[in-house]
Parts: C-alpha cells; structure tokens; sequence
C-alpha cells in the first residue's frame, strides 16, 4: 500500500460521512418544511374562522327588573357585525311580551354590535318562572340565523 492509496481511502471516508451528514440534514430539513406548511394551513384556518367570525352577529334576550313591578326584556347583539331583519319569533304560550308592544319594535332593520332595545314585559302571579322566545336575523353574510332564548323571572 502506498501513501496514495491511503490519501484516496481518506478521501472515499471523507466524502461518504459528508454524504451521510447530507442526507441528514435533508431529511431534517424536510421534516422542518412539513412542520412549516402544517403551521401555514393552521394559520390560514384561523383566519377563515376569524374573518367568518367578524360577519357574525349574536343577538339574544334577558329579562331585568326594573322595580319591584315593571320588567323589561332586552333584546341585544353581543356580535361583532350589525344583525339585520332582527325578528321576535312569538307563539301562543307566550306570557311575558305582549304581541302589540313586540310589533311596534320589530322586525328592525338592523342592530349594531353592543345595540340593544327594551320591551315591557307583564309578570304577573300566574306567569310561568320560564318562558322560551325565538329570535332571528340575517348576518351580513346573508345566513338567516335563529337563537332561542330561556327567559326565567
């Protein structure tokens, strides 16, 4: 064996372990990239629902007392978009809303984010302690949405 032989077996050891450390490094690369487009997807998934959640508006009911005998249901939009057509949905069990007092106010054209409108309402000894009451709107998106609503005394 001569002193080239042993100079080209160093440089075949040499130039495979370079080979090896290579291919690691693409395949950790490679794993970083997938963990990077991951990432991208989830971002964009946020965004989606961020942007879906800013056209949705959350329009619901509470009953307050104002004194010891007058009640006010209060109609509001906890949303951060404006609900439009904002309808109180009555049936026949209702007790608490008198329907002339709900058609005077309703439908409204719209409700802004933090808006709110007050009713009278009637409780009375016979009034049930828990009525439901259906509300409904139309998102800036133009989706007809529907909450129904527990009002308890």
């Amino acid at each position: 064996m001569e002193v080239s032989d042993i100079i080209a077996g160093l440089a075949l050891l040499v130039s495979a372990s370079a080979l090896i450390v290579t291919l690691r490094s693409f395949k950790s690369q490679s794993r970083l990239t997938d963990r990077e487009i991951e990432l991208v997807r989830i971002q964009i998934q946020q965004a989606h629902g961020e942007a879906k959640r800013e056209k949705t508006a959350s329009v619901s009911a509470r009953l307050n007392r104002i004194d010891r005998t007058n009640w006010r249901l209060r109609v509001f939009n906890t949303g951060p978009a404006t609900a439009r057509n904002v309808r109180l949905l009555l049936d026949d069990q209702n007790h608490i809303i008198e329907e002339s007092f709900a058609n005077d106010k309703f439908p409204m054209n719209k409700l802004e984010k933090g808006q709110s409108v007050d009713l009278a309402a009637m409780v009375h000894m016979q009034t049930p302690p828990k009525e439901w009451l259906r509300i409904a709107w139309e998102d800036p998106s133009g989706e007809v949405k529907e909450n129904r609503v527990e009002i308890t005394i």
